[in-house]
């Protein structure tokens, strides 16, 4: 019997060693691990707020660029009770063209300012002395851009300007969800959502002149005020993917997904599974197992509960996929190894029991 707990022990502190000891290759601690390999930050674009750069949605009320128009005019001439009617269009610069009585602005009046207007230029340019006009809305021009990924309310965002800005399509939208990067990708070739669900390009190119990319991180509201969009465009909000980190060792094995718009470091990531099994005076050590991005390699690093909770720096940033392994040391296996022996003695009193 004493040789086989002398024998337990010197495998206890072979394997304790080992844990220990680690792999030396591509190793870092916290300190040194070069900036290459340090976490991104992620930050949260729902809460940013371009209200007060965004222009107002048109009065429904008021005649716009594009609307289709019929006018009737009564000349005023004798007792006849005849009527012109005339389909007119408001062309981009906001100017109607009338028969007999020529161009007249009419965007931004209402449709009684826009007959007293016709009225009024009739009589001033000598065509008609007393003429009655009544106007009516025929049809209106509607423009839509298709808006996808982390956006409130995605899918087909339609307008009856010339064009947006992209705080106008921000805010139109619902605003920037929690997923949102803060990449966005204009795409200039139009596109149109089929069966409400799926959108399908319907001119795609190559030419980077066809396509605009802003990072709202460096992007002033000004500046998203000033970056218009036309009509047929397409614009995604570059959404973050998935991102799971596991935490395993001398602690509760879980798999943690980190929330959108969050940034989760060492401390964070331990307390979520639970907290380690042991007193941090006798489970410190932590190594993350981050792979390189773009490589099929990975590094460790080595961290210290008990510096991480001293120290911010220490408290390490966590990135998506990070395995966070609390390590075993000869304390916590013999601690374990303690624990199985005594489950195992009492089992067999258990089971010798009449």
């Amino acid at each position: 019997m004493g040789d086989m707990s002398a024998g337990v022990a010197v495998m206890a502190v072979t394997v304790a060693c080992l844990l220990l000891t680690g792999c030396a290759h591509n190793t870092y601690s916290v300190s040194s691990m070069p900036k290459q390999y340090a976490a991104r930050p992620v930050s949260d674009y729902s809460s940013l707020n371009l209200t007060a750069y965004t222009r107002p949605t048109p009065n429904p009320n008021k005649i716009r660029e594009g609307d289709r128009l019929e006018v009737s005019l009564h000349s005023g001439f004798g007792n006849s009770d005849a009527i012109e009617k005339w389909p007119v269009g408001v062309n981009d610069d906001g100017i109607a063209t009338l028969p007999n009585i020529g161009p007249v602005r009419l965007v931004g009046l209402t449709r009684a300012q826009a007959e007293q207007t016709i009225v009024n230029e009739s009589i001033a340019r000598d065509v008609y002395l007393t003429p009655a006009v009544d106007l009516k809305l025929e049809g209106r021009r509607i423009n839509s851009v298709a808006v996808t990924g982390g956006i409130g309310v995605p899918g087909t965002l339609e307008f009856p300007e010339s064009s947006l800005t992209l705080a106008d399509v921000i805010v139109r939208s619902g605003g920037l969800t929690k997923a949102a990067t803060g990449q966005v990708i204009v795409n200039l070739a139009e596109s149109h959502w089929d069966r409400g669900d799926q959108l399908t390009t319907v001119s795609q190119t190559e030419n980077v002149g066809d396509s605009i990319r802003v990072d709202l991180a460096t992007t002033s509201a000004a500046e998203l005020a000033a970056t218009q969009v036309p009509p047929g465009a397409t614009i995604t909000f570059e959404q973050v993917p998935e991102r799971i980190i596991h935490v395993i060792g001398v602690i509760a094995d879980r798999e943690l997904e980190i929330p959108p718009g969050r940034n989760i470091r060492l401390l964070d990531a331990l307390a979520l599974a639970g907290g380690p099994a042991y007193s941090t005076w006798i489970a410190n050590r932590v190594d993350i197992i981050r792979r390189v991005p773009g490589k099929d390699e990975t590094i460790r690093i080595r961290a210290s509960i008990r510096q991480a909770k001293k120290r911010d720096e220490q408290n390490l940033l966590l990135a998506p996929h990070d395995i966070v392994s609390v390590e075993e040391n000869i304390a916590t296996f013999a601690l374990s190894a303690l624990g199985g022996l005594a489950g195992l003695s009492t089992a067999a009193r258990t089971a010798t029991l009449p």
